[in-house]
């Protein structure tokens, strides 16, 4: 289904960077030919269905900068090591800091608290996030390999999709493309397909 930018105004960030991903995966639409009976045809497309916004917030007191460049593997150890008592979820979708005036969405992982409020071990400067929220620890990449970004890891999620018991529900909804008008079908597939594509 082609997608349509939402009616949203272009002057928050987080509004910003939803119309640039609505953009990205309306420039990316039926580019790809082998994936037109897929799940999902880009990790554009899969954010927007699955995904929630997040609030950037001041770090937490105490939080030291991780390596730069190194996101995915920032923010899974910072999860892990905040999961059991904080509630920490590991998130992985697309952000927008004050680098480029917030225009440019960049791939990127961080954390969130389970009120929705982003932890980011990586960036200062983050200015708006929406990504989705994995809930099962197992497929946090402490290797530093994204699920969204390393192709081995994204190629099975844009085929069959992500199996719904490993997402966390945080985070605030994504405005619908269009009046009642979702994504489309939001998981094609049997339930082992998708499960055997995220392991």
């Amino acid at each position: 289904m082609p997608y349509r930018s939402p009616e949203i105004s272009r002057h928050r960030p987080l509004d910003r960077l939803l119309a640039t991903i609505h953009e990205s995966a309306q420039r990316f639409e039926g580019v790809y030919p082998g994936t037109k009976n897929w799940a999902y045809q880009t990790a554009f497309h899969l954010v927007l269905d699955l995904g929630r916004g997040f609030t950037a917030t001041a770090p937490p007191a105490g939080l030291g900068r991780m390596p730069a460049r190194e996101c995915y593997a920032n923010a899974a150890r910072y999860a892990l090591e905040h999961h059991s008592r904080e509630g920490v979820i590991y998130v992985e979708g697309f952000a927008s800091s004050d680098v480029f005036g917030g225009h440019l969405p960049l791939a990127h992982a961080w954390c969130v608290r389970p009120d929705g409020t982003v932890i980011d071990p990586t960036w200062v400067d983050g200015l708006a996030y929406v990504g989705i929220p994995f809930a099962e620890t197992r497929l946090w990449p402490v290797d530093g390999f994204g699920l969204l970004d390393y192709h081995k890891r994204l190629l099975p999620l844009l085929h069959h999709g992500i199996p719904e018991q490993v997402l966390a529900d945080v985070g605030h909804p994504l405005p619908l493309l269009g009046p009642n008008d979702p994504a489309g079908p939001r998981q094609p597939g049997t339930v082992e397909q998708r499960t055997e594509a995220v392991r």
